[in-house]
């Protein structure tokens, strides 16, 4: 299953003379696909018990990481503007 979820910040792109502030950052869509209803789909579709416990287990596994991710961002990027 691909990434559905990645981190983008506001300051991700921050540099030297840029006026400093606070880094925040957004949990987003990394990939997706659209339903018959025109719906967001972050999984593929599912069929079976087994199925389902995959793909949330996967999906859980994957907002760890964004977790992790995110706060990473926010601790480098502030330190990287504070720093200067």
């Amino acid at each position: 299953m691909p990434v559905n979820f990645k981190v983008k910040g506001i300051l991700d792109n921050w540099k030297k003379g840029d006026f400093p502030n606070n880094q925040m950052v957004e949990i987003v869509l990394g990939d997706h696909s659209l339903n018959n209803d025109g719906l967001i789909c972050i999984t593929p579709q599912l069929a079976s018990n087994f199925e389902v416990d995959e793909a949330i287990d996967s999906l859980i596994e994957q907002l760890e990481i964004v977790r992790n991710q995110a706060k990473k961002n926010i601790r480098k990027t502030n330190k990287k503007i504070r720093d200067l």
